[in-house]
């Protein structure tokens, strides 16, 4: 749609409608079957668990961090993203979250990613 109908330079957000981690979380649950985390840690304890695993991947593992501490700097702080512009001027089609996060637990597991 963008190379069809999108402006040279322009830039298009894609999405439906904005929701807290918690919502997308509890989303989530209701879809797998799971629990959704109950426990609310404070901000600096994720930061230090973050920071730790960064410098364990790092230095010891060589691997990319399980806790990557932009994730956590990100996760606590709630955007606001308009998709209107994709919608009106590229004709956007808008899909339910709930269906989408469906569709995508389905791959997942399909997959062989996620049981």
């Amino acid at each position: 749609m963008a190379l069809e109908k999108g402006r040279i330079g322009e830039r298009y957000l894609l999405g439906n409608r904005n929701l807290t981690l918690k919502q997308i979380l509890d989303l989530l649950a209701r879809i797998t079957g799971l629990p959704a985390p109950r426990i609310r840690i404070p901000i600096w304890v994720a930061l230090a668990a973050a920071r730790a695993d960064e410098f364990v991947a790092k230095r010891v593992t060589g691997k990319p961090p399980r806790i990557p501490v932009a994730a956590v700097k990100t996760a606590r702080q709630f955007r606001h993203f308009d998709c209107s512009k994709a919608v009106n001027e590229l004709g956007l089609p808008q899909t339910s979250v709930e269906k989408a996060l469906e569709d995508a637990v389905r791959w997942f597991r399909e997959n062989g990613y996620a049981s």
